[in-house]
């Protein structure tokens, strides 16, 4: 009978590049375990989008992201369309996805090992997920989907790679504060429509984007919710002033944020992108649907 076999996806350019040797150290520590690992490393988003594929198809007992959320949220749409149990090495600048799921600070190869251990075990956790409908496609998402002020910060990020995390995206946000407007959305919860002008609006699983920044605070991956962090029309000014709190979560304090709940929450307004896990979906409209415990994660804790 043979053992636990697992795909590490490696993103060769996470975090400054350092992502292939992070790999390649994992594979080795989960080699030691006694897991059979076969090491991918593709070179580009389509090649990457086909080594998933493949692996999916494989039926391997697990897929591994080593890499940034990008790498994280690729991985994920080929596990979570095949029922796949995942894990994840992170290995990028911002980490948002495994900071919310609590294994940021542990070392890459105690995670590895880790991993292993538990493929061998059959240990496995049950996961939220976001299911987003854009139109004829749907997408999978583990942490943030946001649009408005932050969706377009997130873009003017993406065209620089002077800065990497937390300091790309608040050199990015002085920035857009330049030029951006408010829109008027439509949002409705679990049926219930509300609309009104907003700075942003987030739509939380993971708790947190951008290296660290506490958007949807009370977000937990293992309670079937989906909570809502919605910033009413503000000055500049206000902005930048409450724009800190953030790193704490005690943004959520203030009178022009709200703070809802749901299953189902559909997004409509003229004009803004949307993003989700830092990648770019695209223009509204955008349904968002939480799947309770619809990923199989290895237990990495």
């Amino acid at each position: 009978m043979s053992g636990p076999r697992l795909v590490l996806v490696a993103n060769p350019t996470s975090g400054g590049g350092r992502a292939r040797a992070i790999a390649e150290r994992a594979r080795d520590a989960m080699l030691s375990e006694g897991v059979v690992v076969d090491l991918v490393v593709p070179e580009g988003i389509d090649a990457m989008r086909e080594s998933v594929a493949a692996a999916v198809e494989s039926a391997p007992t697990g897929i591994v992201a080593c890499g940034g959320d990008g790498t994280v949220h690729l991985v994920l749409q080929g596990a979570a369309s095949h029922s796949t149990a995942m894990g994840i090495i992170p290995a990028g600048t911002g980490n948002d996805v495994a900071r919310s799921l609590g294994i940021a600070r542990k070392g890459h190869d105690q995670l590895a090992r880790v991993i292993a251990r538990s493929a061998l075990a059959g240990r496995f956790r049950a996961i939220d997920l976001t299911r987003l409908e854009h139109g004829s496609r749907h997408v999978w998402s583990l942490g943030v989907t946001s649009t408005g002020l932050d969706s377009a910060v997130n873009e003017r990020a993406n065209r620089t790679r002077r800065f990497n995390g937390t300091t790309r995206y608040v050199l990015a946000l002085l920035s857009e504060m330049r030029s951006f407007r408010t829109y008027e959305y439509v949002v409705t919860v679990d049926g219930e429509r509300m609309d009104g002008p907003a700075t942003l609006i987030a739509i939380g699983n993971g708790s947190s984007y951008g290296g660290g920044m506490l958007i949807c605070p009370s977000a937990s991956m293992t309670d079937g919710i989906l909570d809502i962090t919605w910033v009413d029309r503000a000055s500049r000014t206000t902005i930048l002033r409450v724009f800190p709190r953030i790193f704490s979560g005690s943004h959520v304090e203030h009178p022009a944020v709200r703070v809802l709940h749901g299953r189902t929450i559909t997004v409509e307004a003229k004009g803004p992108v949307v993003y989700a896990d830092g990648e770019r979906i695209g223009d509204l409209p955008i349904v968002a649907t939480a799947v309770a415990g619809g990923l199989r994660m290895l237990d990495q804790r």
